[in-house]
């Protein structure tokens, strides 16, 4: 069995090509590109292996367990931006852990670790020695995920010694969720999702959030332990007489700023602002008074984090003998604000790069392939969870494909991005405003240039007509595709195919409609499709590619000569959460969800009849693809006019599977 996403990816000198897959590398004229390997970056900086610098270790939510760590170590300069580390190795044993904390443990080995695991706070202690970290078991510290407080999330949580008596605690910042989902009585799993219309069941007809707002609050743990043995008592909160007003996501660390020597307290919040927070008197624990905003050392005016950032914390991770503050964002990349010469300024540098001739797209990728300048080459168009388009050009040629860096892609002249609409926050406003860009590269006009038609979490089609030279793409203002003169929205997440379907020499387009069943939106027009008719299998039964609620949407469709049967086929990619769809697809029973694939071929018998084949490794094992996104395209790689599995994933990675390593 090969799993996309297997903890042995991206380990220094693994190989990168084999008789199963190959890994799609960049061009050897590219330099050092963003840091990333995943979505929801949580970004802290310690010293690992004990050589006095300041490594990087990246939490994102990708893989078997839920999360996945990398470590990076420094290669550039001291005080050089953007500042620039190894391809990284990852942490199993932070398998599933979110918010590690380093806490020093008098030892040889120097720190163990606390961290955040489904169940609640763990701690690991660190068996190894001053240069090679090894943990040991996780130990529950007996604080649950929810700190004992009711309906709270975890946003923030970082080791500060915040009363000042030598020992690390834990600084924590909250989304308060008590009436936050607005009908008590139904799981919150079931208040999220689309309706039949198209509505998300806890907005209101203004689409407005129905239940209440999340409030931002900040707590800390004491650690009443020792060194090597800590032990927490319960949340105290930071702000004990309510004075203090965050939104969701908070965030608080503490860092000598500028020309300062003295500690200040610095918070942020999901509104981007930056704020100092005067200590009253100096105390410990602090006692925080009327905040003053951070401004930029340009322009002057207050910064603003971007709104899909992630956690924040405090280091000097270029080496220049001053503290930055670091934070994620919501597709992988790390970015820091380092402080300018005059007081309360700074500026927002990054992205953090990274060396290294793996392809590492942004976190949530979806992937498209196509020849968009002409030259015969496979260029790929990429969307991301800010949802935002990048293309990257095809350097190499037949069998050896090699990319330039991404470059932003434009509609009318301005850079493109998708909204979500307020239907497309599938937890509401507790999470950042943004929706996936899911593209695919398709000759809608059929004159020999590959337009775009890019979709979101909101259901928004949007057809992106390139009206470009044909070496030279150029895409126009995004345009709504219409069925019956109404804007098509269909389910969150979902990338469709398209396809000359019935041999009638226009190209038409197959995605699920309202009720995740998959359909054929035969072309009217430029912008305009007919209402979907369901494709069937053999037995006249309609094919659902979704579940219900949250599960609605989110998968990848191809169609193309697959069979080579003189009708396009269909590739399904769906999320390794929604397997389940796969029995009741084939037909094959449900005995072990680990022999599942995720990657579905259907075979067009003609007459909108279809037959899903599961696609399996030669040896008869699953391809599954442990990721949210999975994108796959039938790309004739080797130029010699046989189709391989092309597969872009929400890691940011692509790979190929040729052929003949596949069954189905």
């Amino acid at each position: 069995m090969f799993e996309l996403g297997s903890d042995d990816e991206g380990q220094p000198g693994a190989d990168e090509t084999s008789a199963t897959r190959s890994v799609l590398v960049w061009d050897e004229s590219v330099g050092p590109q963003p840091l990333g390997f995943g979505p929801d970056a949580e970004p802290i900086v310690l010293d690992w292996s004990g050589r006095g610098e300041p490594e990087l270790l990246v939490t994102t939510r990708v893989g078997r367990a839920g999360r996945r760590s990398r470590l990076y170590r420094p290669r550039s300069s001291p005080g050089v931006w953007p500042a620039v580390f190894d391809p990284g190795i990852d942490l199993p044993a932070l398998d599933g852990l979110r918010l590690p904390c380093p806490l020093p443990n008098g030892r040889p080995s120097r720190f163990d670790l606390i961290s955040l695991a489904t169940s609640g706070l763990v701690f690991l202690s660190n068996l190894g020695g001053a240069h090679d970290p090894s943990f040991g078991p996780r130990v529950s510290l007996d604080l649950p995920a929810d700190l004992g407080l009711g309906p709270i999330r975890i946003a923030q949580m970082l080791p500060i010694d915040w009363d000042g008596d030598g020992r690390v605690d834990l600084v924590i910042g909250l989304d308060d969720l008590e009436g936050y989902w607005p009908d008590p009585k139904v799981p919150p799993a079931q208040q999220v999702g689309w309706d039949v219309d198209g509505g998300h069941p806890s907005l209101d007809r203004r689409g407005r959030w129905r239940g209440r707002e999340p409030i931002g609050r900040l707590f800390w743990l004491r650690n009443v332990g020792e060194p090597g043995s800590p032990r927490f008592e319960g949340p105290e909160p930071i702000d004990s007489d309510g004075s203090l007003a965050f939104a969701a996501r908070p965030a608080v660390v503490r860092l000598p700023w500028g020309s300062s020597r003295a500690p200040e307290v610095v918070a942020s919040d999901a509104t981007g602002a930056v704020r100092f927070y005067r200590n009253f008197g100096g105390q410990l624990p602090p006692v925080l008074m009327e905040p003053r905003p951070l401004r930029d050392l340009g322009d002057g005016r207050p910064i603003v984090l971007p709104e899909d950032r992630t956690i924040v914390s405090a280091a000097d991770i270029d080496r220049d003998h001053r503290d930055e503050l670091i934070f994620g964002t919501s597709d992988g990349r790390v970015f820091a604000v380092v402080a300018g010469k005059g007081k309360d300024t700074g500026r927002v540098v990054g992205p953090v790069l990274q060396e290294g001739t793996m392809l590492r797209l942004g976190g949530g990728a979806v992937v498209t392939a196509g020849d968009l300048d002409g030259d015969g080459g496979l260029d790929l168009v990429v969307g991301d969870l800010s949802g935002r388009l990048h293309w990257l050009f095809d350097l190499g040629g037949p069998g050896d494909h090699r990319y330039g860096p991404p470059e932003a892609i434009e509609s009318g002249g301005d850079p493109f991005r998708i909204g979500p609409r307020a239907d497309g926050l599938w937890l509401g406003p507790v999470e950042p405003p943004l929706s996936v860009a899911a593209p695919l590269l398709v000759d809608w006009k059929n004159n020999g240039r590959p337009d775009l038609i890019v979709t979101g979490n909101g259901g928004a089609t949007l057809f992106l007509r390139n009206n470009g030279h044909a070496t030279q793409p150029r895409f126009d203002f995004a345009e709504p595709l219409r069925c019956e003169r109404k804007p098509v929205h269909l389910p969150p997440r979902v990338r469709p195919a398209a396809a000359d379907w019935e041999g009638s020499g226009a190209i038409d387009l197959i995605a699920p409609d309202s009720f995740g069943i998959l359909c054929l939106w035969r072309r009217v027009d430029t912008l305009e499709v007919a209402p979907p008719e369901p494709l069937i299998d053999r037995l006249g039964r309609p094919i659902r590619v979704d579940g219900p609620f949250g599960l609605v949407g989110n998968c990848c469709l191809w169609a193309g000569p697959w069979t080579g049967s003189g009708r396009p086929d269909l590739l399904l990619g769906l999320p390794i959460t929604s397997r389940f769809v796969v029995p009741a697809m084939t037909g094959e029973p449900l005995v072990d969800l680990d022999d599942v694939p995720n990657v579905i071929l259907l075979e067009n018998q003609g007459e909108n009849v279809v037959i899903p084949r599961p696609i399996r490794l030669a040896d008869g094992g699953p391809l599954i693809v442990r990721d949210d996104s999975v994108s796959p395209s039938g790309v004739d790689w080797t130029g010699r006019g046989s189709l391989d599995l092309l597969i872009g994933s929400g890691s940011g990675m692509v790979e190929l599977f040729p052929r003949s390593s596949l069954l189905w």
